[in-house]
């Protein structure tokens, strides 16, 4: 029987609670409860039924395991953890464990008391102060793998989204600390590709190649062995299947694509394919300039764009994918592509019912669903580091 987490319909404090237990391969269900609009917030499917559940002290979140009633987010986390040797296992280990536990609940504790209370107000005065506590954490982090050591512990689930809380509340505010983005990047794995590789179910391997630090950003990890590794055109990213070495990012994605009939059936189908493939590259090329080279330019970009996604929606229509009823490889290049815009600007697909529709269903695709909620997503960097905006 699977476990019941419960919880607010929000990240918060359950969202550590739900990647250690995708990590741990425990199956579970989320409960959610939503609160009212403004100005009362409504909370009564929570309250009206918080003393009935048997719970010591009754509290969001909650975990039903079996017999088991648990409360409080760390009690959850420590639980789960347990069962999984993901507590620390010397006494060195086991220290470190705790001081991160309770640090991070400090931490936390000041964020939420600026995001729920007096933002405006607070805000410059806490990021004031952001760099030097982010410091002792990438100090006490310095050179290991996890906050604990060699292994992940729990507390990195709790670190890694405190950490990107704050990415998304500032998004340069880790740029001082190397080790702390790489743990980052560590804990996720890199979309489009990744996505259609989730979907079908194949089974695959990341290997990532890290650029140096401003001013040089030094790719001597990648160019050092690009022309050892046996490809036509060396280029990133690349696929190896077998004896099979493919660059190019839409030939990977039509690779995979033909081995799950995933290109279009019909004639016409595969024209809206090849329309929307090669549509897709021009739209994507235009935001690589304006991220990397010109994000002064962003007003301008901002305002052609809503010419060009009304395009995009025209030749969506009223079909469920962009091709019709099936979906094909390129839908998971638009995906990623609009999802990269929302994250430029969140408002931008506000006038295009239909795009926002798309976006739902393929969040909501069962595989897809559960990708986005295991440790191995990654929601950000969007760009490299060399970028003016998404790194």
């Amino acid at each position: 029987m699977p476990m019941t987490l419960a919880y607010w319909d929000i990240r918060g404090l359950a969202q550590p609670i739900r990647l250690l237990l995708e990590y741990t391969g425990e199956e579970y269900e989320d409960k959610y409860y939503v609160c009212g609009e403004a100005p009362n917030y409504d909370k009564t499917c929570w309250t009206d039924v918080k003393s009935k559940l048997g719970l010591d002290f009754p509290n969001l979140p909650y975990l039903l395991d079996g017999d088991r009633k648990i409360t409080q987010s760390n009690a959850i986390m420590r639980y789960i953890a347990r069962k999984h040797n993901m507590c620390g296992e010397t006494e060195g280990e086991k220290v470190r464990v705790d001081i991160i536990e309770n640090q991070s609940m400090d931490f936390r504790n000041g964020f939420v008391r600026l995001c729920y209370t007096n933002f405006d107000e607070m805000k410059p005065d806490y990021l004031k102060m952001l760099p030097n506590t982010l410091k002792q954490f990438s100090d006490f982090l310095g050179d290991r793998k996890w906050f604990a050591g060699d292994k992940i512990t729990f507390v990195d689930f709790i670190m890694y989204e405190l950490l990107d809380q704050h990415r998304l509340f500032d998004s340069k505010c880790l740029d001082d600390c190397k080790n702390l983005t790489d743990f980052l990047n560590r804990f996720e794995l890199g979309q489009h590709i990744r996505l259609l590789l989730e979907y079908t179910g194949d089974k695959y391997e990341e290997k990532q190649y890290v650029c140096g630090e401003a001013p040089d950003y030094d790719k001597s990890q990648w160019t050092d062995v690009k022309f050892k590794l046996g490809m036509d055109f060396p280029n990133l990213p690349y696929l190896v299947d077998g004896n099979r070495k493919i660059p190019q990012s839409n030939a990977i994605m039509r690779y995979i694509a033909r081995k799950h009939n995933m290109c279009g059936e019909t004639e016409d189908e595969k024209i809206r394919v090849d329309v929307l493939e090669n549509q897709a590259m021009d739209l994507r090329l235009a935001f690589i300039k304006l991220t990397y080279l010109n994000i002064d330019q962003k007003p301008d970009y901002l305002k052609n764009l809503q010419c060009t996604l009304k395009q995009f929606s025209d030749f969506l229509g009223g079909r469920k994918w962009f091709v019709g009823d099936k979906i094909t490889f390129v839908d998971f290049v638009m995906y990623e592509l609009l999802d990269e815009h929302r994250a430029l600007e969140p408002k931008c697909l506000e006038n295009f019912k239909n795009l926002n529709d798309l976006m739902k269903r393929f969040e909501a695709l069962e595989r897809i669903a559960a990708y986005m909620k295991s440790p191995r997503f990654m929601k950000c960097p969007i760009n490299n580091r060399m970028a003016q905006w998404g790194k």
